[in-house]
């Protein structure tokens, strides 16, 4: 089931599953739509939960908060974001999945999020503790002011949020970049150009992608906000993750009291099948607790 939920910049959703189900929100990061979770994780999943996918602001069908094409952003992103300055912040994405939430009159939900998703999943533990039964943070950072990346991962970023003469050359540099970022994680030629199509035909922007980048890039050192999430965490990180260093999801787990960590070897920035497993272990553990799921996360690393 589709919705969009009102407000200043208007939210599309995606339901699954049955809504009396323990639910959880999925959030997924810079530049992608709903539509990019596996749907064979969510057609798993909505048999025992009630799923609510949201789509970030200015990406896919939710509302744009400026132009296609934002010189004005991308002129902010060359000197660097001002947190006074910027369209608007996690914070705002954030308020966003608590609006959602609340206009469905959800009164406890786990969050999961995947890369800038994970990030505002942190911000929602810590500001609604009380409602949330579980965050699951998937290829994310630990709040650092500026992200912990490889060398070239500002350069593919920039590229990504100035505009192309032709939508072919779109095509051309995203389906280039999803094989780059998902590294080591397969992900052929034939896959990622599929994809790439689909983001385009879906809505994405550069003008939308480069303001998400300004709220990845302008919304301050959020390590604080870490240190207060109090419900069931779990981390999962890629060991050969180029986006966002794995050394941050480390960091994560350190900041988050009790929370469980699972490096991946040989996975990129990913939804990689053996992250996937874990996410699905670990909720069923959490929302629908097992003795012989409890157990494996007993330790608080894998």
């Amino acid at each position: 089931m589709n919705k969009t939920i009102a407000g200043d910049c208007p939210i599309h959703i995606e339901m699954h599953g049955d809504v009396s189900a323990p639910c959880i929100v999925m959030i997924l990061g810079l530049g992608m739509r709903l539509t990019e979770w596996p749907q064979n994780l969510l057609h798993r999943l909505s048999r025992d939960f009630h799923l609510i996918c949201v789509e970030n602001r200015d990406m896919g069908l939710s509302g744009r908060c400026g132009p296609d094409i934002d010189t004005e952003a991308t002129g902010m992103l060359a000197v660097g974001p001002d947190p006074k300055t910027v369209p608007y912040t996690l914070f705002d994405m954030r308020d966003d999945v608590l609006r959602v939430v609340d206009t469905l009159n959800i009164d406890r939900f786990a969050v999961v999020g995947f890369s800038m998703g994970g990030m505002i999943a942190q911000l929602i533990a810590a500001q609604a503790g009380s409602r949330v039964s579980g965050m699951v943070q998937m290829c994310s950072s630990a709040g650092e002011a500026h992200i912990p990346s490889s060398d070239n991962t500002w350069d593919r970023f920039m590229r990504t949020a100035r505009p192309f003469g032709t939508e072919a050359e779109l095509l051309n540099w995203l389906t280039e970049d999803l094989v780059w970022w998902s590294a080591p994680t397969p992900l052929s030629e034939t896959g990622a150009r599929a994809a790439a199509r689909d983001m385009i035909a879906g809505g994405f922007s550069s003008g939308g992608y480069a303001r998400q980048l300004l709220a990845l890039y302008g919304s301050g050192d959020r390590q604080a906000e870490l240190k207060k999430i109090k419900v069931p965490a779990l981390v999962i990180a890629g060991a050969q993750d180029r986006c966002i260093v794995p050394d941050s999801s480390r960091h994560a787990h350190d900041l988050i009291t009790g929370s469980n960590l699972v490096l991946c070897e040989g996975m990129g920035h990913a939804l990689d099948p053996r992250a996937i497993q874990h996410l699905e272990t670990w909720l069923r553990r959490v929302l629908s607790p097992q003795p012989e799921i409890t157990a494996k996360y007993a330790g608080g690393r894998t």
